[in-house]
């Protein structure tokens, strides 16, 4: 880990960042999450990384961590990592449509499962084994992929209550991207473009009639305070993520010990994050009783008309791909996907929600068979 390039970046960073003590070359990790610190980024995710990374290391390996942006935004965060300013960052790939085509398709995939550690863990074998055009965007770039997460399924937010497809028409949905964008109009409504933060404010001043956004929103946003129904019509997840993104000349100062270890540790670190976001939505839907929230199970015409968006999707996804991201071999990554999925949704479904086995399993299928000499160089 030891080079002149570090070193130079030290001194910088001891100027600008106010780090004490000597300058000198030392095995310290700079990591940066634009989360806030009580996140399942920060506490499924860095906190556990970040453990198991010093342990194994027998102290060997240290972290500065920063959370909640006191180093980098969300769009800052790609610059920041490639210039070495952090050795390590997560990356939201919306952020970053044309810097990273690829994982815009990911997003476009979105509604294939519903199963959160089954597609946190597909996504991570696409890209790590399958998709050579997704780690090309990052190693272009002087980065290396290791990891995604998802997050729970989207729902539908409402104030107002919705039985079936007639009542999804003309209302104005605040969409979660692309994809959702699709989605309202097939359904006959609009979509609204308006961030997380400004979901509370367009739901009660009457911007949008329903918010797209899992069940953790009614408390992290306070929109139980004015929606009265989550109607539990899963929409699709959000996995086009890097959770740890590192720098290619960080990774390449690592001995091959060394990047196995952040490899093991990034298993813990996707499933990690999924499952506290898992459990930050069953904690919510305990609590909803609580704040006049109904829970309502959809009807079997929203499900079957969601089903048929997917379909539709799917067969038109190469197309768009192409058309959109430049992407010629869409539908090879489309069915390569698609059958990572099945084979996860299996390992879960055999191995049931144990996040302890399903780290281990993603380290079986998906880390031990990564040439840690070459790998992101």
């Amino acid at each position: 880990m030891k080079s002149i390039r570090r070193l130079g970046l030290k001194l910088l960073l001891g100027v600008s960042l106010g780090m004490a003590g000597s300058v000198a070359m030392s095995e310290t990790i700079r990591a940066t999450s634009w989360h806030p610190p009580k996140h399942p980024v920060v506490v499924g995710g860095y906190e556990p990384f970040m453990e198991y990374v010093k342990k194994e290391s027998k102290g060997k390996l240290d972290f500065k961590f920063w959370s909640g942006g006191a180093l980098a935004s969300g769009t800052s965060t790609l610059p920041t990592v490639i210039n070495g300013i952090a050795d390590i960052g997560v990356m939201a790939m919306s952020y970053f449509p044309a810097e990273f085509p690829h994982f815009q398709l990911i997003t476009d995939m979105s509604m294939f499962s519903d199963n959160p550690p089954a597609i946190a863990a597909a996504v991570t074998e696409l890209v790590m084994l399958e998709c050579k055009g997704c780690r090309d965007e990052f190693t272009s770039k002087g980065l290396v992929f290791t990891s995604s997460y998802s997050t729970t399924p989207y729902t539908l937010i409402s104030k107002r209550p919705i039985n079936g497809p007639e009542d999804l028409k003309g209302k104005k949905f605040r969409s979660a991207g692309a994809l959702w964008d699709r989605w309202t109009n097939y359904v006959g409504g609009t979509p609204v473009n308006v961030s997380s933060a400004e979901m509370f404010e367009a739901l009660d001043r009457g911007g949008v009639d329903v918010a797209i956004f899992s069940p953790s929103a009614l408390k992290s946003f306070s929109l139980w305070d004015i929606a009265k129904y989550d109607i539990m019509l899963e929409l699709g997840t959000y996995a086009s993520m890097s959770l740890f993104t590192m720098n290619q000349g960080f990774w390449k100062d690592l001995t091959p010990e060394q990047r196995k270890m952040l490899l093991d540790a990034s298993a813990i670190g996707v499933m990690g994050v999924t499952f506290s976001y898992i459990e930050s939505d069953q904690a919510v839907l305990k609590e909803a009783d609580q704040h006049k929230v109904n829970i309502v199970k959809p009807a079997e015409s929203l499900i079957a008309q969601r089903n048929a968006f997917v379909e539709q999707e799917a067969a038109s996804l190469p197309a768009l791909a192409k058309k959109n991201y430049g992407i010629n071999n869409a539908e090879e990554i489309i069915k390569k996907y698609r059958e990572l999925l099945k084979k996860w949704e299996g390992i879960v479904k055999e191995v049931g929600m144990d996040q302890e086995k399903l780290v281990e399993a993603l380290r079986k299928e998906v880390y031990s068979k990564v040439d840690v000499n070459t790998y992101g160089m």
